[in-house]
């Protein structure tokens, strides 16, 4: 059974789930193995919604003629939170984002005053320099909700998309990055 998982992840790693996009992205020989492989491992790869697919048939580079109207529903599919405030409750914002079982966005992105940070994403200290101006408000809030609406097939989680966080949850992460008071914007990133 793990040489099958082997082989399956060898396999998309390799690209041999190029093939004809179909609901699933993956070639009918890939799909076989994959269905015989175990079925929590099977059902993720053959369950994936159509972003997803789309996404593992390209091996996450959309072609051009795509890119846009994945964007575009990406965006459409965004909630906000009720009460229409983008920016939340900073000390809020300050546990999901430094919890490993909550946001965990500290393991990617420096600049948490908390927690030894991580590099895989860009670097978030001194974030609240831009400002808190709404549309400074919305661009950090979308991104958080779903990067995929601007950077399609990222790695970062799609917190709110996924019902990861809730759109007020994402208000708390936005405040905790911008808001002048919130520790991240007054205390020292913690260095290793």
């Amino acid at each position: 059974m793990r040489r099958i998982h082997l082989l399956a992840t060898l396999a998309l790693l390799l690209g041999v789930a190029g093939g004809q996009p179909g609901r699933t992205g993956l070639s009918e020989d890939l799909a076989k193995l994959v269905r015989g492989s175990g079925s929590s491992y099977g059902e993720a790869i053959l369950k994936q919604t159509p972003d997803q697919a789309l996404c593992t048939a390209h091996k996450n580079r959309l072609p051009a003629d795509v890119v846009g109207q994945f964007i575009q529903e990406q965006r459409s599919a965004i909630k906000y939170p009720k009460d229409g405030r983008l920016m939340g409750d900073w000390k809020q914002g300050e546990a999901v984002f430094n919890t490993l079982a909550r946001g965990n966005c500290f393991s990617c992105h420096f600049g948490s005053p908390l927690n030894v940070s991580g590099n895989v994403g860009p670097s978030l200290e001194k974030y609240g320099q831009r400002g808190t101006s709404e549309a400074v408000q919305r661009y950090t809030y979308e991104v958080i909700y779903n990067p995929w609406a601007y950077f399609p097939c990222t790695v970062m989680y799609r917190f709110g998309h996924n019902g990861l966080l809730t759109p007020e949850e994402v208000a708390h992460v936005v405040a905790y990055l911008l808001d002048p008071a919130s520790d991240f914007n007054t205390k020292p990133a913690l260095r290793r």
